[in-house]
C-alpha cells in the first residue's frame, strides 16, 4: 500500500464480519445489500447462523408486507455465509470485527487476521470508543488498519464514521468511504480521538 497522491483504488467483493451479534449481524446485512459476498463468523458456535436466520425473518416480514422485493431478499440472503473458523476469512478484500469493545482481544483478533489474510486486505474495526492506533499497535501492517464505526440499528442508521490510525493508508481509508456509499450510508471521516 502506498499513501499520497500515488495511491490506488481497492475493490471490495467479499467482506469478513467477525461477531455476529447485533452490530456485527446488521454490518454483514447492509454489506449484502451492496452486492457483497459477506463471512460471517463468531466465536460461539451457532451464532453466526442465529445471525443470518434473524435477519431472513425480517427481510422476509418486510416482502411478505409488500415492502421488499421477495426475490432481491433471498438474493441478499444468499451471499451471507455463515462461517465456523478464521481461516475461512483468506479470501476477504476487508475484514470488520465487531467483537467484544475491550482493547487486548482486539488486538489479538488483529494480529490473528493478518497471519491468515491477503497482503492488501483491509482490517477496520467497529470500536466506538478506542483508539484505532492503539488497536493497529503491534500489527505487522498498521497501515492497512481503520476504524469503521456503525451506530445502531445498522441498517436503519445511515452514517458510518472511517476513523485513521496514525499509520492508516490514505487509499484505505478512501475504499472504505467509498463502500459506505455502496450501502447508502454516509460516511464521516472522524479524528482518531476518545469517542471520536
Amino acid at each position: 500500500m502506498t499513501t499520497g497522491a500515488s495511491s490506488r483504488e481497492i475493490r471490495i467483493d467479499t467482506a469478513g464480519v467477525v461477531g455476529a451479534g447485533v452490530m456485527g449481524a446488521g454490518i454483514a446485512e447492509v454489506f449484502a445489500s451492496a452486492g457483497l459476498t459477506v463471512l460471517l463468523m463468531d466465536g460461539e458456535p451457532g451464532k453466526a447462523n442465529a445471525a443470518l436466520e434473524q435477519i431472513a425473518a425480517r427481510r422476509r416480514a418486510r416482502a411478505a408486507a409488500g415492502k421488499a422485493d421477495p426475490e432481491a431478499v433471498e438474493s441478499l440472503l444468499s451471499r451471507i455465509k455463515p462461517i465456523e473458523r478464521l481461516e475461512e476469512l483468506a479470501r476477504a478484500d476487508l475484514i470488520v470485527e465487531a467483537i467484544v469493545e475491550r482493547l487486548e482481544p482486539k488486538r489479538e483478533l488483529v494480529r490473528a487476521l493478518e497471519a491468515i489474510v491477503g497482503a492488501q486486505a483491509i482490517i477496520a474495526t467497529n470500536t466506538s470508543s478506542l483508539s484505532v492506533t492503539a488497536i493497529a499497535a503491534g500489527s505487522a501492517r498498521p497501515e492497512r488498519i481503520a476504524g469503521y464505526h456503525f451506530f445502531n440499528p445498522v441498517p436503519a442508521m445511515k452514517v458510518v464514521e472511517v476513523i485513521s490510525g496514525a499509520h492508516t493508508a490514505a487509499e484505505v481509508e478512501d475504499a472504505l468511504v467509498t463502500l459506505a456509499g455502496r450501502f447508502g450510508h454516509r460516511a464521516v471521516r472522524a479524528a482518531d480521538t476518545p469517542g471520536f
